[in-house]
């Protein structure tokens, strides 16, 4: 026996435990022992990142050299990291001690061994795609030049979701074994003691004789690649792709036959020997010809006849394996697997985003998305069976990521994912098989059913309704899955324990639930090998009638009334068709009387909605039960519960329910209700008494209903059985008026006898005559005098005697209501109960500040509550922290100073961290920042109406006309003025020559010796639009070309800086054509109009646009915008002549105005002092209107020129106003208006004889002539007209200097103080309480005045 294996016999042997003592200190700590063998020890252990598997290999001979295997292991472990081998697990960690060696991998539950024998079993899909997954395994090794050396079932890993992993590579093992002497192979490869042999049969050799080398006895078990002593041609440790093939074929061989081992030791070497008798057997299971022919290539006895993995791929592509598994499954699944390793709840996630798309691939279905209804999608599944036609399941692809959804749930920690797997496992039973739906998918429904939170368990109940509902092919071994399994878990739901909307959930569904089991027991009865015995189907549908019985009586005794009225409309008539008559009569008719002494209106409501559904269960025997009780609802307090009872009836007597006496007594005593002032109420009478008559023969009608109905008919009527044609009728009803008051007065008895009284003389009284009425208390008479006020008649007081019993049963109840104090009528009364309540302030309450330093201080807003300027929140706060509750009225995240200066604008501090809240939180985050947002436009509202009262505008202020400064910087027109901060002293200029100036009007208040611009900047093409942003930090500035720049303020230069530059050329809009600017503190946004009708909102903080407006080019191009100081709406002009509003919030056109001439539209803005105001330049005449927005009509008309008032012809003066300013002095709003004639005119809309001219063009000469400002009337508009009237000429006059220079400066070449061309722009600045106003002009001069 010279092969022997021989060693040093160990002098003790330990338990594996042994070798972890000490040895790793806390990094690896023992966790169970997983088996032992001769050649391995294997424990499983504990780390900080997880689980492992150690196999320890204990060195006898301290001789060992273990060095190369180490490296061998280490580099086929940092190969196949580089190769992205994802279906492959080598070791990933060995050490090397003198008593041991460890190796180390991750610990996977389950090998493939495990799994074939582990309900619930492998379908055929699972099987062909772990199949793919393992020859994508060898494929991903063996291109690395890597073998693996000992497949077997018990290193073929897999995970829950079905993801294979290839682990234990075997490096150290040795590659030839003799063919003679199994004590080799039992060393290294029977680990198991199954006896099973995957060995490639090239791998047994035949050895020398042990005499050759009879020295050679103590060779040592690992000292060489070989243990034995091969010949020549066998030296070396070189495995090669065919063994692993072999070894893989015959695992693959056992997974197909149900885990029957294909090779035992010697069955293998027969196999060698060329025995094929086994195999063929064996082959001959498989009935797929494809799959037989695969395994029987892979195990060929001839290693030249293997092929690689990669074409055994390529060759089943389309035909074996579909082809979703290389274009999308593999890939997809991949991230589940590679890392960075997702949580369960990102899984779940990502699955819930791309389901749709997976549902289309893997079924070729229609694509739908996640949020699609359910329950549409149920009818639409029962009109159109094709909709969602199921596979068979050796083609159903859905198990896979069922099979990936389920894996996750166990571990999930938010709510909402849990909800969002419910919902994909819900979508995914649509497609999917039934045994699927019971087996891989019931299971972990109920699981989160139970102990999970109650929006959960709310939607586990639907989906678990959903899926039942979905099955149609039931297994004998499911047969009892009701009664056993499925209502034992759910019905303790139905307890109190419950939330509210988990009860209200199950009682949505039980009814659903008792039809599917009712199902289940009938399938499983129709397709039982022998006939069931019928006292064992009784027996099985009594135990399902006594569990659902419980549930449903606990439910009809909850203490909520939504929980029972939700079971009344959620499938009661399907309740009582499963109970039968007698059950339905106990269970549900008994409790559901009950429902009408409940305070909850939508409860009893609910029961007449469904009594008539109930009594055809129940049948005609329960009508002396059913009408007292439909009576009862005649009189209920709330008259909607009083038209469903009526309906109730109705439809009874329709069915025949009702016997013939009771009916026409139900029609004598409602009949008074045709004169009730309820339109329901007299709408159902006049249906069930049409009904009745439809039901009865002409004598009944005619001897019984016409009698009782005839006092309330303004006609006789033949066709009662026509409802419309009786409801037209009907006398003119009791006004509502008069009905409530007399149900309001205290002594109802006591005024109905007034009445009888009233009636009895009236019918005393002869023809003609005035009756004489008894005297009555002053309280009655009060009542009869306010009554007579509000219509009473003769006829109305018999209609209220007529409904003498129903008012007094209403008195009755109503006051019963208002002496149960206690009773909250559904609502949540703070007052009675001790609820918790927690307050979120939306604003600071602060010392108030002096309205001249809340009016310097610009775009810092005010609340409502304090008037108070309010710090900002954090940059690195989240919205709605209950730490800073202030809220800021459009200031932006940034530290803004109170100063006026540019130095003191300073950038946030960025502060970068990352938390993960609950979903509870978020919402609460959510909702109290939708309320801080409102609070804010609200705010800005009240400070905008606040505003008529605090201006910047002293009192008793007006414009004298005084020239400051005269600025010529700019070469050509000036198109556009910008404040920085409202009512600051620094603006900005844009103008056609492509610059942007920056103006400090504190150093142009002639105190200087030079006027000059601050900063400049030239953008290299015309500027069209400018709005400051940022709070002054920023100007936006919009170019001929169609770009938008971003330019940085920064006060070191005298430069501005472009931060950013946009091109706005994407949408082909053209050019941006005006823009407006306003900050919030949620937002800063930038809202510009392009020539080509694109309306965009550009937020600055994002850096993206935040929603766009098309404009219809129909109305023409858009020439100018104006947004409310809220941001709700925004309107339009166009060269078309119409002003086209638009609401923010819902993004809509709500109001189109056009001017009657259809003049080209040139400048629109706000109204100082009424909201829902628009001022409007029009071309020619001079022409300014002040437009109702809300009603379309034209309020006001400003008139500057000599052509005749509102003229809609050809027009005569091509003047046209083209600078807006409004504001408020004292009160009243006035508009300052620079036109194209020189002019600059302010207009007194309050008092418009106090109009006047305050700049004159430069060729007036004001000794001539003198404008004169007059208001009237014209088609309803209020009309202000300038007139010049010519004076008596004194002799050579010239333009008076005095009038606008009011101290000469001596020099040669002083500027005119009118302007020389057309007046493009206005705007107020304001420096230390001075109001200036700046004016530019076509020539490119900037002009200030006070």
């Amino acid at each position: 026996m010279g092969n022997q294996l021989v060693g040093i016999a160990p002098s003790q042997i330990y338990a594996v435990e042994h070798y972890f003592s000490g040895q790793f200190g806390s990094e690896i700590t023992f966790s169970s022992n997983m088996g032992s063998t001769r050649f391995f020890k294997v424990a499983k252990a504990k780390t900080d990142e997880g689980q492992i598997v150690v196999k320890v290999f204990v060195k006898h001979d301290p001789t060992l050299p273990l060095e190369d295997h180490k490296e061998r292991l280490e580099g086929i472990k940092k190969t196949l990291s580089l190769a992205n081998a994802v279906n492959c697990l080598p070791f990933q960690r060995v050490e090397l001690i003198d008593k041991a060696a460890y190796i180390m991998r991750e610990y996977v539950k389950h090998s493939l061994y495990d799994r074939v024998s582990t309900r619930p079993f492998l379908t055929v899909l699972e099987k062909k795609w772990i199949t793919f997954q393992i020859l994508c395994a060898l494929n991903q090794c063996h291109k690395q030049k890597i073998c693996h050396g000992d497949i077997k079932l018990e290193n073929i890993l897999i995970t829950s979701w079905n993801w294979i992993l290839l682990s234990d590579f075997a490096s150290f093992k040795p590659t030839y074994l003799p063919e003679d002497n199994p004590a080799d192979y039992t060393y290294f490869f029977d680990t198991s003691r199954r006896r099973t042999c995957y060995i490639a049969p090239e791998r047994f050799v035949k050895t020398l004789a042990s005499d050759d080398d009879g020295g050679n006895g103590n060779m040592s078990v690992i000292h060489t690649d070989s243990i034995i002593r091969l010949a020549p041609s066998y030296a070396g440790n070189t495995l090669l792709p065919a063994m692993d093939i072999f070894s893989a074929g015959c695992a693959l061989l056992e997974l197909w036959t149900e885990g029957t081992a294909p090779f035992e030791l010697s069955q293998l070497l027969a196999y060698r020997r060329g025995e094929r008798d086994l195999v063929e057997k064996h082959l001959a299971g498989i009935e797929n010809e494809r799959l037989r022919t695969l395994l029987a290539s892979m195990i060929d006895i001839q290693a030249i006849n293997r092929k690689s993995a990669e074409d055994y791929l390529d060759q089943e592509r389309g035909q074996l394996f579909p082809e979703y598994f290389y274009s999308f499954l593999q890939s997809y699944l991949q991230m589940f697997s590679s890392t960075p390793i997702m949580s369960p709840d990102d899984k779940i996630q990502c699955l819930h985003k791309d389901i749709g798309h997976c549902i289309k691939v893997l079924t070729q279905a229609q694509d739908i998305s996640p949020k699609e209804d359910d329950k549409d999608g149920r009818e639409q599944e029962k009109k159109d069976p094709t909709l969602c036609a199921r596979l068979p399941p050796e083609h159903d692809g859905l198990i896979l990521i069922i099979t990936v959804v389920t894996s996750c749930i166990r571990g999930l920690k938010q709510s909402n994912t849990k909800i969002a797997a419910l919902e994909l496992l819900q979508k995914l039973s649509k497609y999917t098989t039934s045994e699927t739906i019971l087996d891989r998918i019931l299971p972990y429904i109920l699981h989160l059913a139970q102990k999970s939170p109650a929006k959960v368990q709310v939607q586990a109940i639907e989906t678990l309704t959903s899926c039942l509902g979905m099955v149609k092919d039931i297994p004998r071994s499911d047969a009892n899955v009701f009664p056993e399994y499925i209502l034992p878990f759910i019905t303790e739901l139905s307890s109190e324990s419950s939330a509210v909307i988990v009860r209200v959930a199950f009682a949505r569904n039980i009814a659903a639930l008792a039809k599917s089991a009712v199902y289940f027991l009938e399938e499983t009865q129709r397709n039982a090998p022998n006939e069931m015995p019928t006292p064992r189907y009784e027996a099985e549908l009594n135990a399902l009638h006594d569990i659902v019985r419980q549930a449903v009586l606990s439910l009809l005794t909850d203490s909520q009334p939504v929980v029972k009225q939700t079971l009344m409309e959620s499938g009661i008539c399907d309740l009582c068709a499963f109970f039968g008559k007698e059950k339905a009569n106990d269970v549900i008719l008994s409790h559901i009387m009950t429902f009408l002494n409940d305070e909850d209106k939508n409860l009893r409501g609910a029961f007449y909605d469904n009594i008539a559904g109930v009594a055809g269960y129940v049948g005609w025997q329960a009508s002396d039960i059913l009408v007292p009780l439909l009576q009862q609802g005649f009189t209920d307090r709330e008259e909607f519960v009083i038209a469903k009872a009526i309906r109730a009836v109705t439809i009874l007597i329709e069915l025949g329910h009702i016997k013939k006496p009771a009916v026409t007594e139900i029609v004598q005593e409602t009949a008074c209700y045709l004169c009730h002032p309820n339109l329901w109420v007299r709408h159902e009478i006049c249906g069930m008494i049409a009904t009745t008559a439809r039901n009865l023969s002409a004598i009944d009608v005619q001897c019984k209903i016409m009698p009782a109905i005839g006092a309330f008919l303004k006609a006789p009527l033949i066709q009662v059985e026509k409802p419309h044609i009786l409801l037209d009728c009907v006398q003119p009803p009791v006004p509502r008026q008069i009905f409530d008051s007399v149900l309001r007065f205290q002594d109802i008895h006591h005024f109905l006898r007034a009445l009888e009284d009233r009636s009895r003389v009236r019918s005393q009284t002869r023809h003609g005559a005035l009756p004489q009425y008894e005297e009555m208390g002053q309280t009655l008479r009060n009542l009869f005098r306010r009554l007579s006020s509000e219509g009473l008649t003769d006829l109305i007081e018999m209609q209220l005697l007529a409904m003498n019993p129903f008012l007094i049963a209403m008195k009755h109840k109503s006051l019963q209501d208002l002496d149960d104090t206690a009773s909250g009528n559904g609502r949540i009364m703070v007052s009675r109960k001790q609820v918790a309540c927690h307050e979120y302030p939306l604003a600071d309450k602060a010392t108030k500040m002096p309205a001249e330093n809340r009016s310097s201080e610009g775009p810092t807003l005010v609340s409502p509550a304090s008037d108070a300027a309010i710090t900002p929140l954090g940059a690195g706060g989240m919205a709605g922290s209950p730490a800073s509750g202030a809220v800021v009225l459009g200031v932006p995240t940034a530290t803004v100073s109170a100063a006026t200066s540019l130095g003191e604008y300073t950038m946030p501090e960025r502060n970068c961290w990352l938390e993960r809240s609950s979903e509870c939180r978020k919402d609460l985050e959510s909702l109290t920042a939708k309320i801080k947002m409102r609070y804010n436009v609200l705010a800005i509202s009240q400070r905008c109406s606040y505003d008529k009262l605090v201006t910047p505008y002293p009192p008793g202020w007006r414009m004298s006309g005084t020239l400051v400064a005269h600025l010529h910087e700019h070469s050509e027109s000036v198109i556009k003025l910008a404040s920085l901060r409202p009512h600051g002293s620094l603006f900005a200029s844009g103008s056609i020559d492509g610059t942007v100036r920056l103006w400090d009007c504190s150093k142009l208040n002639g105190n200087q010796g030079v006027n000059k611009s601050r900063q400049v900047y030239s953008a290299n093409t015309p500027i069209y639009a400018l709005a400051a942003c940022d709070s002054g930090q920023s100007l936006a500035v919009g170019g001929k070309d169609g770009s938008m720049l971003m330019m940085r303020i920064d006060r070191n230069s005298a430069k501005m800086t472009l931060q950013q530059a946009l091109d706005q050329n994407d949408h082909k809009d053209g050019p941006v054509v005006d823009m407006h600017a306003y900050d919030q503190a949620t937002q800063s946004v930038i809202v510009y109009a392009t020539l080509y009708g694109g309306i965009v909102a550009w937020d600055t903080r994002m850096q993206h646009s935040a929603w766009r407006l098309q404009n219809e080019l129909r109305h023409g191009v858009i020439t100018t915008i104006c947004a409310d100081p809220t941001g709700s709406w925004l309107a339009t002009g166009t060269s078309g002549g119409k002003h086209i509003c638009w609401d923010l919030r819902f993004r809509l056109p709500i109001a189109e105005i056009k001017h009657p001439a259809d003049s080209w539209i040139r400048k629109v803005a706000c109204h100082p002092t009424e909201p829902s105001y628009l001022i409007s330049a029009s071309q020619s005449n001079n022409e300014v209107s002040v437009w109702n927005i809300e009603t379309g009509q034209r309020q006001t008309v400003l008139w500057a020129s000599p052509a005749a008032a509102l003229s809609s012809a050809s027009p005569s003066d091509p003047a046209t106003t083209c600078g807006i300013l409004s504001g408020v002095v004292d009160g009243s709003p006035f508009i300052l208006t620079g036109s194209s004639d020189q002019r600059i005119r302010y207009w007194d809309i309050g008092n418009p004889k106090n109009s006047s001219l305050k700049v004159p063009a430069a060729n007036d000469n004001l000794a001539d002539v003198a404008f004169n400002y007059s208001a009237r009337l014209i088609d309803g508009s209020q009309m202000v007209e300038e007139q010049i009237i010519s004076m008596a000429s004194t002799g050579d006059s010239q333009p008076l200097r005095s009038s606008t220079e009011e101290n000469p400066r001596s020099g040669p070449d002083m500027p005119t103080a009118s302007h020389h061309d057309a007046i493009t722009d206005l705007l107020m600045c304001k420096d230390k309480g001075q109001i200036y106003i700046a004016s530019a002009s076509r020539d490119g001069v900037i002009k200030l005045w006070k």
